[in-house]
């Protein structure tokens, strides 16, 4: 692997992806820099990319010879504006409607029997707002067109891009004709790419789109998001907005990308530890609300307690094992994959656990807790991985503890007296379990 760009993949995307890239792109190579720029552009170095790729190395390879002119000596191509591309097209792009002043002014192209519903107000709640203009609309008449259809050239002299407002956007180009011709919200098929090649792309990455339908060349693996900055991120979950991703990065609504110096922080789950500082918090919980409507914390971060110091090491799998001294007690460890994904936690001193402990985490496979004696509700809600637990001293469970956990076969509770409802809900592979001092009443409760 002599190649300079393929050493460059291999050290900071692991020695099979850099193999799949020489098998993939043999013209790129030619140029030196070029696929090693396209790589570091379109994606982060998540630990399992490759494996993540290898099921749609196809769709992947496609995707990055879309940024390279093989013919024309490997050139990459240039990635134009919204603006520049619709210049060439033959039409101005006028700049986001902001207000409804915005979205008025063009409303002398369109006549009084067949304006846009958009102009009657109230459509910026809703949507982002642009308006296309052809360059020689003055010359186009609408007298010339007989027998008017969606496309022809008056209907689409005068487009209004609208990309919906939210997580995922949806897009609809209405034309010039508005109800007087057969779906007309749907010129171009509401393709972007129909107007000209790469247009969708662009405005997506100019004005931080998350659209849902992305040209051919759009390429996005299983378990990954868009960012802002037009790379891919390997995310862990999705919580109201926020994508928890594996490389101490959060992508945020609208695309936004904040990455955490590794030096200092971790991002663990959903959680941030700050190394130097020695205090671990959740990044955002507005999604969790009490019936009050109140913000309300994983209890996990609650049952550290003050941290005096923290230790971090690697074991034999790359897993980080974060072991941690605290003010009062003994040590507790948390491990974590190489995915940034709790996996582990043992911690000998909490002995009363509070509502949505660990509440979004599926992925943790070990759990010690000794002396806990009572849990709250939602307790690991949502974990897929646990399929044994022993809770030795629990005397009280409250509502959802491990409600749709599916793999868990053995359960010790000794000294469990109490126990809410939707108590392991959607478990069905029990081979295993001990409550010897469960109340009667509260017995009909289980399965």
């Amino acid at each position: 692997m002599d190649n300079q760009d393929l050493k460059y993949i291999k050290k900071h995307y692991g020695e099979n992806f850099a193999k799949l890239c020489r098998e993939l792109f043999p013209p790129i190579l030619e140029t030196p820099g070029l696929l090693s720029k396209i790589i570091t552009e379109k994606f982060d170095n998540a630990p399992t990319l490759y494996e993540d790729i290898l099921p749609v190395k196809n769709e992947f390879k496609n995707y990055v010879y879309s940024f390279v002119d093989v013919e024309n000596n490997n050139k990459q191509i240039v990635q134009k504006s919204p603006e520049e591309l619709l210049d060439e097209a033959g039409y101005v792009l006028y700049p986001e409607c902001k207000t409804e002043a915005d979205i008025q002014k063009f409303k002398k192209y369109y006549k009084s029997d067949e304006e846009l519903c958009t102009f009657r107000g109230g459509r910026l709640n809703s949507c982002r707002v642009w308006f296309a203009v052809k360059k020689n609309v003055d010359e186009i008449k609408r007298q010339n067109f007989k027998n008017p259809t969606r496309q022809d050239e008056y209907g689409t002299s005068v487009i209004s891009i609208q990309f919906s407002k939210g997580r995922n956007s949806t897009l609809s180009i209405k034309n010039r004709y508005n109800h007087t011709v057969n779906n007309p919200d749907n010129t171009f098929n509401s393709n972007l790419d129909n107007i000209i090649s790469g247009l969708t792309n662009a405005f997506c990455k100019k004005y931080n789109i998350n659209y849902i339908n992305l040209n051919n060349y759009r390429f996005l693996p299983n378990g990954y998001v868009l960012g802002a900055d037009g790379r891919l991120y390997k995310s862990n979950m999705e919580i109201d907005g926020l994508n928890y991703c594996a490389n101490n990065v959060v992508v945020i609504d609208n695309g936004e990308v904040i990455h955490f110096d590794k030096s200092k922080y971790i991002l663990i789950d959903y959680f941030l530890m700050h190394l130097e500082d020695k205090q671990i918090r959740t990044i955002d919980f507005s999604f969790m609300n009490d019936n009050l409507g109140k913000n309300v914390e994983d209890s996990f971060v609650e049952s550290i307690g003050k941290i005096k110091s923290i230790n971090l090491t690697l074991d034999e799998n790359k897993n980080k094992v974060i072991d941690i001294t605290p003010e009062i007690g003994e040590n507790v460890q948390i491990v974590a994959n190489k995915l940034n994904q709790i996996i582990k936690y043992s911690n000998p001193n909490v002995t009363e656990i509070g509502p949505y402990f660990l509440y979004v985490n599926e992925n943790l496979a070990e759990l010690n807790l000794p002396n806990m004696k009572q849990i709250g509700d939602d307790f690991l809600r949502y974990n897929k991985n646990l399929t044994s637990l022993n809770l030795p001293n629990v005397t009280q469970i409250g509502d959802d503890f491990l409600r749709y956990n599916e793999n868990l076969t053995e359960l010790n509770l000794p000294k469990v007296e109490e126990i809410g409802n939707g108590f392991l809900y959607s478990n069905k592979n029990f081979k295993k379990q001990n409550f010897l001092r469960l109340k009667k009443d509260n017995k009909d409760l289980l399965f």
